[in-house]
Parts: C-alpha cells; structure tokens; sequence
C-alpha cells in the first residue's frame, strides 16, 4: 500500500508541475532565436562581417592612393627631373625650347585622381526582441495547453466533483478521513 501512495504522491507532482515542461520548450526556443537571429546573433555577427571586409577592403585601396600620392608629393618637391616633366605635361617649356602641337591626339593634361565612392556601414538585419519574447511565449503556451489535453483525454485530470468519501471510508457505521499525519 505504501508503494502504491508513493507513485500517486510522485504523480500529483507532476501534475502540479505540468508548467515546467511547457517553460522549458518555451525558454529554449527564446533562446536559439535569439541566439541565432537576434540582435548580436549569429545572423547579425556574419553580415557585420561582410561589412568590416568590404571596408577593410576599401580602406586598403585608400591607403593605395595615398601611398602613390605621397611618393609623388615627396618627387615633384625634390626630384628636378619630375618637376620638369610635370611642367611639359601642364604645357610649360625651358627657354630656348620650340613647343610643337599636334592637332588630333588626345592630350594628357587631366589629373583626375579617383579614390571610388564613399562606402558606408549598412544597416543590419536582425529579429527584434519582442518577437523572440512573444514567440517563445506562445510556444510555452501552445505546449501547456498541449500535456492538458493530453492529461484531459486521459483521465487523469477531471473536472468532476469526486464525493469527499466511499464506501470504504465507513468502518462498521464510523466515517474514516484520509487526513495527512503529522
């Protein structure tokens, strides 16, 4: 008889404790879309990524640019050679020098250095907090209302009223309450 108590205590446990499952699935399913679609998920951190090659990318051409301008700063300051071919490029000529144009020929007189487009870091896409809230909220509902059914179809849980004694409550005329001893 003893046994028999021990697995009707340990079930009305579980049944009083029906929520935890529905918890659980409710905080892991919270937790993986969150985690991997979140604000700082796995989604955001790989399109951050992109984001930081592209202007790193970037940044590396820049610094191209600014290499090559600078050496050529750093030659038409010092170089009188440079300086001198840099003049003829702008059409100017040492004295005593005949200057000869030719009529058709495309001149190379434009100095357009072109360090490309701005490049801005782009909005991220990401699942808002709320819905991985409301989602994981719902799924600890849907299951709750799950393993109620369950217990419903079951039997297990009623919504009957069971008479408060049977038959086998009488000794010999006498009422015998099932009272927890202390």
């Amino acid at each position: 008889m003893n046994i028999l108590n021990f697995y009707a205590e340990e079930l009305n446990i579980v049944k009083r404790y029906r929520f935890l499952p529905a918890l659980l699935a409710g905080t892991c399913l919270y937790a993986l879309v969150s985690v991997s679609l979140g604000k700082d998920g796995l989604w955001a951190l790989r399109q951050m990524k992109e984001q930081k090659r592209l202007l790193s990318t970037r940044t590396e051409q820049i610094q191209g640019i600014y290499n090559s301008l600078d050496l050529e700063r750093t030659a038409l300051e010092h170089d009188g050679d440079v300086i001198a071919a840099f003049a003829r490029k702008l059409g100017f000529v040492e004295p005593g020098e005949k200057l000869v144009k030719l009529n058709g020929l495309a001149s190379e007189d434009e100095f357009l250095y072109n360090a490309g487009t701005p490049l801005k870091a782009g909005k991220i896409d990401f699942v808002p907090e709320w819905f991985c809230k409301a989602s994981a909220i719902l799924l600890s509902l849907v299951v709750y209302l799950f393993l109620l059914m369950k217990d419903l179809s079951s039997g297990e849980i009623s919504f009957r009223r069971r008479p408060s004694f049977t038959s086998e409550s009488f000794v010999h005329g006498v009422p015998v309450y099932d009272l927890p001893q202390v």
